[in-house]
């Protein structure tokens, strides 16, 4: 199966007052029709810049200065604004972090998912465009849809605003869909029917998505691939099996040694965590960027910056003293 999206060696910078630095550096990967790829790391690490240089919203003082963002065999970093505004909405999408910030206040649901429809549609007609969003309200498990589209986002509970924002990201049938955090601040019943939700409408659709995450729970329910970044660059990559059963890096590690795990008749035990923080990306150390909060730190670590090698199939690791198989004890991660 050929690739939907293809990153290549992307590189995004941000200018500012103390100086310049890459929030993203040399990020590479591919999703494919149908497949979900997870994108994890703790905050800072690069995750959503990712994701705004793929749509290419990067505003100043940010920039994306080198890569190819390779959407159906078309690097869409060369093409114009206009011909991007084309696509975006109908070829790809994104549902953005906050649903009450990424929604306008002051608009009514309807007249907002109109708007995307309208601009991709030029020649239906208005009731015909309000027809297809009360559908596509209908659609993401909004009830009473007719009154809801002449309703203001604040008139609406956490859980209905994140379905709008769905509803405004599929109005058009994307095939690439982005989720950046999709299920930050819902309760865990909504954030089960938000994921049950997207996974019925990639179906539906055939759609690649990429899922910007917090938590690898929800990288185990969603995901077929995952890559694992830290401080704007790729530790690790691979399967969801290859990540959550046969970490390599020592970071990818931690992260999973933090998912609480509660099996009956077990002592409860105090959770790990990775000490130490995510390097200021304007001082980095020379090396290796983990090398500060590594259990497996050795002297070469702080003199050759690691990059990414294949270890077997899709599986890839940057790190000079990747975790052996045998120090590894495998746990189904908490959903």
């Amino acid at each position: 199966m050929s690739d939907l999206l293809e990153v290549k060696n992307l590189k995004t910078k941000f200018r500012t007052d103390d100086g310049e630095f890459y929030a993203v550096d040399d990020v590479s990967f591919s999703v494919k029709p149908g497949r979900t790829l997870g994108i994890v790391g703790e905050s800072g690490c690069g995750k959503s810049v990712t994701s705004l240089s793929v749509m290419r919203l990067i505003q100043s003082p940010g920039k994306i200065v080198a890569g190819e963002v390779i959407l159906n065999g078309q690097n869409i970093l060369k093409i114009s604004e206009n011909e991007m505004m084309k696509l975006r909405g109908r070829n790809m999408a994104m549902i953005f972090q906050e649903p009450m910030t990424s929604l306008n206040p002051v608009y009514t649901i309807g007249n907002q998912i109109d708007e995307a429809i309208a601009i991709h549609n030029p020649r239906l007609s208005s009731q015909e465009i309000q027809n297809r969003t009360i559908e596509m309200l209908k659609k993401v498990g909004i009830p009473a849809p007719e009154k809801r589209y002449s309703e203001y986002p604040h008139q609406l509970s956490g859980g209905m605003r994140q379905r709008i924002m769905i509803a405004m990201a599929m109005s058009c049938d994307p095939q690439f869909l982005i989720a950046d955090e999709p299920t930050t601040a819902l309760d865990v019943t909504i954030q089960a029917q938000i994921l049950d939700l997207m996974r019925k409408l990639q179906k539906d659709f055939n759609m690649g998505m990429i899922l910007i995450t917090h938590d690898l729970g929800v990288v185990a329910e969603m995901c077929q691939d995952v890559i694992v970044m830290y401080a704007g660059r790729v530790v690790e990559q691979g399967t969801v099996e290859d990540i959550f059963y046969r970490p390599k890096h020592p970071y990818t590690k931690g992260l999973l040694d933090s998912i609480p795990h509660f099996e009956t008749g077990t002592k409860l035990q105090q959770l790990q965590t990775i000490p130490g923080l995510v390097p200021n990306l304007m001082n980095l150390p020379k090396g290796c960027r983990f090398q500060d909060r590594c259990n497996r730190f050795q002297e070469d670590c702080k003199a050759i910056d690691p990059r990414l090698e294949n270890l077997r199939g899709v599986h890839k690791v940057a790190c000079h003293h990747p975790i052996p198989a045998d120090a590894i004890s495998s746990q189904e991660p908490s959903t």
